[in-house]
């Protein structure tokens, strides 16, 4: 029986040992993970700012010259002078072609010599009248003579004037080309004018079913060039009285400026027309996180012990708007936010902030 005592007892003590010795180790372990700082973030942070945001509707607009015409013949001739080369600027009244008039030439030759004693004989029975050798009817035939003579030669000299094909307008030309020598026949297309001027039009259609741009409001367009994208403001000036029975749109027209002819006619371009304006909030847009549950931004908001912590607040996003995020809802404006480096943190991670904007001041932020 003293043996089985003495048994348990061993047994006994070297549990009891063995438990300490474990009891000893864990709170080792827990003194040594305690002495490890508390998981922490280092980010970028800055403020939520109210703003009246715009929204837009996307449509394509179509560029048109104020002046544009396609220059043709009234009659058909022989080509004996080219006043211009493909894609010249020419000035307003710039001969471009002459068609042969040698022959209407010598026919108003003829009509002015015709109108000379046309004259003369009027002259002479004036005269005739006068001493009562005549009728007065011979007087109205000579009178009328006159008239139609000079009626031929006006007539042939407009002839002449109009085989002499003008600029209507200062302005571009297409790439057509002729020579001299070349026969055209009547109504052909001489060449595209399209007129230089320091404002140009742009073109664009309005669903029905969008908020319509008042005439003198502004738009918004957008061009591709040198790989960036620039935005201009162009002013609404006219629309069409009804709509497109079709498409069920409303065309209007705005102006745009175009120095230095920058713009070309026809070209295409994106027109933003402002359909509402509603109050929100911008954040820059890498403070914005995602996850399955959502859209994230986080505020940074002080402990007890006065230290920054991250909390997550949904979000609902709205248009981009260069490097800036438009929240619709979740935030009100003003709240200290993470922006670079947000994609780092967690529900009440503590948060060390490397750089503050310009007003981090506020609510003791420094």
């Amino acid at each position: 029986m003293k043996r089985w005592l003495s048994a348990i007892f061993i047994v006994l003590v070297v549990i009891a040992s063995l438990g300490f010795i474990k009891f000893k180790q864990v709170q080792a372990a827990i003194a040594f993970g305690e002495s490890f700082p508390e998981p922490s973030a280092s980010v970028k942070s800055t403020y939520a700012q109210a703003t009246e945001h715009t929204n837009y509707v996307k449509v394509v607009g179509q560029l048109h010259a104020k002046q544009t015409i396609t220059v043709r013949n009234e009659y058909s001739g022989l080509i004996t002078f080219v006043g211009f080369n493909p894609g010249d600027i020419v000035e307003a009244e710039q001969v471009l072609l002459k068609l042969d008039t040698s022959i209407d030439e010598a026919n108003l030759r003829a009509a002015s010599a015709r109108v000379k004693l046309a004259q003369s004989t009027y002259q002479r029975v004036v005269k005739l009248l006068a001493q009562k050798r005549i009728s007065p009817d011979e007087v109205d035939k000579a009178e009328a003579d006159v008239s139609v003579a000079q009626a031929d030669v006006q007539n042939l000299e407009a002839l002449i004037a109009k085989k002499t094909i003008r600029a209507p307008f200062a302005g571009q030309t297409s790439l057509d080309q002729y020579q001299a020598g070349q026969f055209i026949d009547v109504n052909t297309p001489i060449t595209s004018l399209i007129g230089l001027d320091e404002t140009i039009w742009v073109d664009f259609q309005v669903p029905q079913t969008l908020t319509q741009p008042r005439l003198g409001s502004t738009v918004n367009i957008t061009f591709i060039q040198a790989e960036q994208s620039r935005t201009h403001t162009a002013k609404v000036i006219a629309k069409t009285p009804s709509l497109d029975i079709d498409s069920r749109q409303q065309s209007y027209r705005a102006i745009l400026a175009n120095p230095n002819n920058q713009y070309s006619h026809n070209q295409m371009a994106t027109v933003l027309v402002p359909t509402e304006y509603i109050q929100a909030v911008s954040v820059p847009t890498n403070a914005i996180t995602r996850s399955h549950f959502g859209e994230f931004v986080y505020v940074l908001e002080k402990d007890a012990q006065q230290n920054w912590r991250a909390k997550p607040i949904k979000v609902t996003l709205g248009d981009k708007v260069k490097d800036h995020q438009i929240v619709l809802s979740g935030l009100n404006g003003g709240e200290f936010i993470a922006s670079e480096g947000a994609f780092k943190l967690k529900d009440n991670l503590l948060v060390y902030i490397e750089q503050t904007a310009d007003n981090a001041d506020k609510n003791g932020a420094q």
